[in-house]
């Protein structure tokens, strides 16, 4: 069995699982939790990420590591993949096809947008359509690129995510580019997409292949680059919005003792979060001062944290808004790669409150994802792929 695991600083491909038998955290798993359990839904060949088309209620998409997208429609896996780029696609080092999301107008429009490594090691982000013909085909052709951002120095902190926002702008999170404390200082360097929030129009114009947003901190001129809406992360590998509320939370994977999850409320009366945001890395793992130097601007600190060695690189998740949940509703689900236990809080600034392990377990989890009907899901990079659900 291969396992996708991370050693302080450098995610290597091992033989044994040996970190499953990390010892778990003393808190009590959430009596209301207990109601809720793990269904498998299907088998894949290293899933790294589920979503869905906009309001549909009847088919999941779900990402491979080695560049095939799979429709599960109605309950049943089709045999015929959606999209297949495996050519494109090196899953070196923590490479891979990583996520996907779907434009707003996609009913319409029939786009979607797909975050991958290439050959080089380069993290790019691409347009494809759907077959006008087919919900379950995607066009090979239509192939578009939007972004590249190059990261050949090492194998590590590729990030992974993208998802379109309550403001309909694209929004991706890269890694720092790699290597053990951040040794190019491109976290707080705001001339790189290296260790960002990143924020765009995907739509191409005047010639340009994406758009840069009212409202994004640095789009006028001035070395800074226009994309940026977050900076100071060191692996941001998964981040989401709430449903309901638009809020966003952003885990971020440490160096060698803090994990973290960051969250930022949506603005009253606005479809975005706060722009311009420092996070600290790499001044900061989490709350604790790791370099020494004076960081731009305030730095705003995780909301919530977990301690290594119970857990080793942390897979941020979502806030339940499934109403068949209902010991869960409104709480954030997360979890690790080492350590199988699934984990709950109620996320607020500037600390999470009710933080709790539950009773759920997925070996080897390496991402969350979310349907059109708002259900939760989790995936281990050993295959399986669940649904929560009531008991």
């Amino acid at each position: 069995m291969m396992v996708w695991m991370r050693t302080r600083n450098l995610w290597i491909t091992l033989v044994s699982v040996v970190a499953l038998a990390a010892p778990l955290l003393a808190s009590p798993a959430a009596p209301a939790a207990k109601r809720i359990r793990l269904a498998r839904i299907g088998t894949f060949d290293q899933p790294t990420y589920l979503t869905a088309p906009p309001g549909s209620r009847t088919r999941q998409f779900v990402t491979e590591r080695d560049g095939v997208i799979r429709v599960r429609r109605s309950g049943r896996r089709l045999a015929t993949p959606f999209l297949d780029i495996r050519d494109l696609v090196d899953t070196e080092g923590e490479g891979g096809l990583l996520s996907m999301a779907f434009s707003p107008g996609y009913n319409s429009n029939r786009r979607f947008y797909v975050y991958f490594t290439d050959s080089t090691g380069d993290v790019r982000i691409e347009e494809f359509k759907r077959s006008r013909g087919s919900r379950d085909r995607a066009v090979r052709n239509s192939r578009r690129r939007v972004l590249v951002q190059r990261h050949r120095a090492s194998g590590n902190h590729k990030g992974g995510q993208l998802q379109f926002g309550p403001d309909e702008m694209l929004y991706a999170a890269i890694g720092d580019g790699g290597g053990g404390g951040d040794p190019f200082n491109n976290a707080q360097n705001l001339g790189t997409l290296l260790g960002k929030l990143i924020r765009i129009d995907p739509r191409p114009t005047r010639g340009r292949r994406y758009r840069i947003p009212r409202g994004n901190p640095f789009r006028s001129p001035g070395g800074a680059r226009g994309e940026i809406y977050g900076y100071g992360l060191r692996n941001p590998y998964r981040f989401s919005f709430d449903r309901r509320t638009g809020n966003l939370a952003l885990s971020d994977v440490g160096q060698s003792e803090v994990e973290e999850v960051n969250f930022l409320r949506r603005r009253r009366g606005r479809r975005t979060v706060r722009p311009g945001v420092n996070f600290g890395w790499s001044f900061f793992e989490g709350r604790r001062r790791f370099k020494s130097g004076s960081p731009r601007g305030r730095v705003l600190f995780p909301a919530l944290q977990q301690f290594q060695p119970d857990f080793c690189s942390i897979i941020g998740g979502y806030v339940v808004r499934d109403p068949q949940l209902v010991g869960l509703r409104g709480r954030y689900v997360y979890g690790d790669l080492c350590n199988p236990r699934l984990h709950r809080a109620l996320l607020r600034h500037p600390r999470a409150r009710g933080k709790r392990r539950t009773a759920l377990r997925v070996s080897q989890l390496v991402s969350f994802g979310e349907d059109g009907r708002g259900r939760v899901y989790a995936m281990s990079l050993d295959g399986p792929v669940y649904r929560l659900v009531r008991r």
